[in-house]
């Protein structure tokens, strides 16, 4: 009852003028009359009434520095957020960042720049950074927090406003955000992806997206019955070539898809001529296999001849074995002088071609 006394009289004194009997203000409840306090901006009695009956004085602190983020435009924001930090830590925990929204709808954008560099969390600080327009300092925070969302949230934005070139610097500097990138982009940005690649040099990277997109593309149905998607697969195929070769690194994706692109070719004429789709997509030696069963056997020599694979990509074993199942000595010593700087090699072969003889 003392403090409830206490209460009404300082709410009644004639500079406040708000004259409640008991029972208005039992009726009323006390943050009802904080409310109205805050309202008349009496924020003063406010905070010291709520710390007296035991409220929370963030209502209070909150409402205040809002309004006085309106009414002192003519104070320095320097100034400003010294008198509004010194009030808002008062209160651990309040939102640095509504305050900071309200100095953004102010037009106080500096401010609100330097007020939400207190909001701990990054949840509302990041939403907050991007919509006053420091996205390079929301994707910073964002990677910070470790959470995806918001580096996701972040990229999107980023992405939208910023030329390619700039987009792309933006997230090199970044190993989360790049990463993020890329996983989402491989997904539904392929053209973005292959044009971020390129301006990182990661040529190899490009020539297995479009290596990707060729196996895409074979999944139509009408890839593999003699129709003009056979042409447009081949090209990328090739195109992945191409770009595979410009690293030394490279060398053996560059020669299968060189082969792949090649084999894809023999089998579309082969569809062509015996009118039938079983060729597209299967392997050398199923393809031989297919030329032998429809008595095509002239087929089945070409395409043997066109792929000697193995001794052309430096795969000995492979390329002995392959010899061996042929049964033909010429073939092993022609074999044997291609790998003739390998010794290892060259007794393999040597070893296969008196098997041979002796037979």
């Amino acid at each position: 009852m003392c403090k409830t006394l206490r209460v009404l009289n300082a709410v009644r004194n004639y500079e406040i003028g708000i004259p409640l009997s008991i029972q208005q203000y039992k009726l009323l409840t006390a943050p009802v009359l904080i409310g109205r306090l805050i309202n008349a901006h009496q924020h003063l009695l406010a905070l010291r009434i709520s710390g007296y009956i035991g409220l929370s004085q963030e209502v209070v602190v909150m409402h205040w520095a809002c309004a006085k983020i309106t009414t002192s435009q003519a104070i320095h924001d320097a100034a400003l957020l010294e008198m509004l930090l010194d009030k808002l830590k008062l209160c651990p925990g309040i939102s640095y960042a509504a305050v900071a929204a309200q100095a953004d709808k102010s037009g106080r954008r500096k401010l609100a720049a330097m007020l939400v560099e207190y909001e701990p969390r990054s949840s509302k600080q990041v939403p907050l950074l991007l919509s006053i327009g420091e996205e390079d300092t929301a994707l910073m925070k964002a990677t910070e927090s470790g959470d995806t969302d918001l580096v996701y949230l972040s990229l999107l934005h980023i992405w939208q406003k910023s030329p390619p070139l700039e987009f792309f610097g933006t997230i090199q500097a970044r190993p989360l955000a790049r990463d993020l990138f890329i996983t989402y982009a491989r997904c539904y940005k392929h053209e973005f992806l292959k044009d971020f690649f390129l301006s990182t040099g990661q040529l190899q990277d490009v020539a297995l997206l479009l290596w990707k997109e060729s196996w895409e593309l074979a999944k139509n149905p009408m890839a593999s019955r003699g129709s003009p998607l056979d042409g447009p697969r081949r090209r990328l195929i090739e195109k992945a070539q191409s770009l595979f070769a410009e690293t030394k690194e490279h060398t053996f994706e560059s020669k299968a898809a060189e082969e792949h692109a090649k084999l894809l070719r023999i089998q579309h004429k082969l569809e062509e001529k015996t009118n039938q789709t079983i060729f597209v997509d299967s392997s050398v030696s199923d393809t031989i296999r297919t030329c032998i069963a429809l008595g095509n056997h002239k087929a089945a020599m070409d395409v043997k001849k066109e792929f000697k694979a193995y001794a052309r990509i430096g795969m000995a074993k492979e390329a002995a074995d392959a010899a061996s199942q042929s049964k033909d000595s010429d073939l092993l010593e022609r074999l044997k002088l291609t790998f003739a700087q390998n010794a290892a090699a060259s007794s393999i072969f040597d070893t296969l071609r008196d098997r041979l003889g002796v037979s």
